[in-house]
Parts: structure tokens; C-alpha cells; sequence
């Protein structure tokens, strides 16, 4: 994608975004590509549960090989410690998370005690045919192979769903009565998902007098 001068400039505003979505709906992806163009802490809690530092606090593989999402106790930790240390002038992207209603809130205080603007959220949905396709084809690379998933056994996706549906649902009607909310089709290529997400943003800054 061909960023504007514009766009260059966004580099240095420090807005902030939530986005969630469905299983296997791309979300990690978009955002990392999102934290690279707009100069923001991509916080990701897959990915900072596996830091060395975080490593000690639970049994990561033995949680994730069912499904089951990272402990609130160890979240509230990890959503404490990076919205403090990340500089005020760099916005965060929280990829995926939070995903329970008692973390929605606890990240909604935190980013008003810090004095955080308040983020964009975005939902980026796909059918459910389309979730169990993905996820029979996903694979990731560890130790220098392609492996699939731990996550992405039958029994893992019954659990995922069924967390999603009672619980990330709750976080998505929190955010929507504090927040500005926007739904995003996660369907197409990545390329045609990335431009949904970037025209909401464009759409939000635009509200908010950046």
C-alpha cells in the first residue's frame, strides 16, 4: 500500500486502537502492519505471554493447547506494565485483546489514569464456514519447520468459540457504549481487508481533529 504524506505524518500521532475479531479473521497480521506504518506498541498477549519475562507466570503451552484464554491475573499484569512503559508520544494497537469483559474495563481504567486518548475499536468478523477454513490451513514456522497450531485442534476451536461467544461479545457491547466502534468485513484478500481498516481509521482521525 502506497502511503501519502499525509500518512507519514500519522507516524507521530499518538492514537490508539483496539482490534478484535473473530477467530483466524487476520487481526494479528493487520495489526503488526498497523503498528509498522503508524509508528505504534503492537500488543499482542500471544506473543507477550512468550517473552522470558512473562514465561514464569503460567504454564503458557498446556493453557493455549486447549483453547483456553491467557489468565486475567497475568493480562492485567502484562496491559498494566505496557500501557505505563510505552511512551506517551506512540500510540498502541491491541491486537486481539482484551477478550474479557473484567480486562475491557481494567484497560478502559488504565488508559483514562495514564491519560491515554481514547482508542478506535475495531471488530473484524468473518462466517463461521470461513473460521474453520482458515484454520485447517493455517500453519506457523517454529524451530525452522512449518508445524500446525497448537490452538487449531477440534478441541481448542470448540473452546475458542465458546469464549468468544460469552465472553468477547461482552467486551464488544463495553466497548461500543464507550468508544467509537466500527465492524469491518474480514472477507477478501489482505490487502482488501487492510484498506477497510485503514478507511475507518482515516474516518476516526478525521473525527477527532488529526
Amino acid at each position: 500500500m502506497k502511503h501519502t504524506a499525509r500518512s507519514k505524518s500519522l507516524l507521530e500521532v499518538p492514537f490508539n486502537l483496539i482490534l478484535l475479531g473473530d477467530p483466524a479473521s487476520g487481526k494479528g497480521t493487520q495489526s503488526a502492519k498497523l503498528a509498522k506504518r503508524y509508528g505504534m506498541y503492537d500488543l499482542d498477549m500471544g506473543r507477550e505471554v512468550k517473552k522470558p519475562e512473562n514465561l514464569k507466570l503460567y504454564d503458557y503451552a498446556r493453557t493455549t493447547a486447549v483453547g483456553k484464554l491467557t489468565p486475567t491475573s497475568v493480562a492485567r499484569k502484562i496491559f498494566r506494565n505496557k500501557i505505563l512503559h510505552t511512551p506517551s508520544r506512540q500510540g498502541i494497537v491491541f491486537s486481539g485483546t482484551p477478550k474479557m469483559i473484567g480486562e475491557a474495563k481494567f484497560v478502559e481504567g488504565l488508559l483514562r489514569e495514564y491519560k491515554r486518548r481514547d482508542p478506535l475499536v475495531l471488530y473484524v468478523h468473518i462466517p463461521v464456514a470461513e473460521i474453520l477454513r482458515r484454520m485447517k490451513k493455517r500453519r506457523i514456522y517454529m524451530n525452522g519447520r512449518v508445524v500446525k497450531r497448537d490452538d487449531d485442534n477440534e478441541r481448542a476451536l470448540a473452546n475458542r468459540r465458546r469464549y468468544y461467544r460469552e465472553q468477547v461479545s461482552q467486551v464488544v457491547e463495553f466497548f461500543k457504549k464507550r468508544y467509537e466502534f466500527r465492524s469491518i468485513s474480514g472477507l477478501g484478500s489482505e490487502a482488501e481487508v487492510a484498506a477497510r481498516i485503514e478507511s475507518a481509521i482515516a474516518k476516526h482521525l478525521k473525527s477527532v481533529g488529526i
